[in-house]
């Protein structure tokens, strides 16, 4: 991402057309909360292509948003925006309950635990359907998964770039051969 795109968050993915009206729908990404409301000022970004648009109309369907733009009235002016990704800019985002956060603001984070010290980068966090999972890379070509539960993820500390763990005994040798 470019110095020009920092403070803009991904929402969607896969830009394509709806109708012939200039209505467009994409893929959310995995933000927890739908988002999308008129007013907000959406950046499309493809390797081509990059435009601000505002939102005038957003409607949430599952997985998907529905997007009316402003100045965007039939399927010629949308079509510059077909396979874009869709950016917000970060202040525009829903604040979410305590203790519960957004995947973006924890990849990159540190893990590390009061005993071992630091264990690693949050790489990714995957979604099971339950407790989702901290992919953590370590040293070399290391990588553990932890759970992101209350018991195991102590303190999560946003500004000061790390997450505190208190791992159950073993589950930091479960890969150990």
């Amino acid at each position: 991402m470019s110095r020009a795109d920092e403070g803009w968050v991904l929402v969607g993915r896969g830009t394509r057309l709806r109708g012939a009206k200039g209505l467009v729908t994409a893929r959310l990404a995995p933000l927890e909360a739908p988002l999308l409301r008129a007013g907000h000022l959406l950046r499309f970004r493809s390797k081509n292509h990059c435009t601000d648009l505002r939102i005038e109309s957003a409607e949430h369907y599952r997985d998907r948003v529905i997007l009316r733009l402003d100045g965007v009235s039939s399927a010629n002016l949308a079509e510059p925006l077909v396979g874009s990704d869709i950016f917000l800019q970060s202040k525009d985002l829903v604040d979410l309950p305590e203790g519960t956060y957004y995947i973006f603001r924890l990849v990159g984070l540190e893990v590390r635990t009061p005993g071992k010290g630091r264990l690693g980068r949050v790489a990714d966090v995957l979604r099971t359907g339950g407790t989702d999972l901290l992919l953590v890379e370590g040293e070399g070509d290391r990588e553990l998964l932890i759970p992101f539960a209350h018991s195991i993820c102590r303190r999560v500390d946003l500004e000061a770039g790390y997450i505190e763990i208190e791992p159950p005994e073993g589950l930091l040798d479960i890969d150990a051969v």
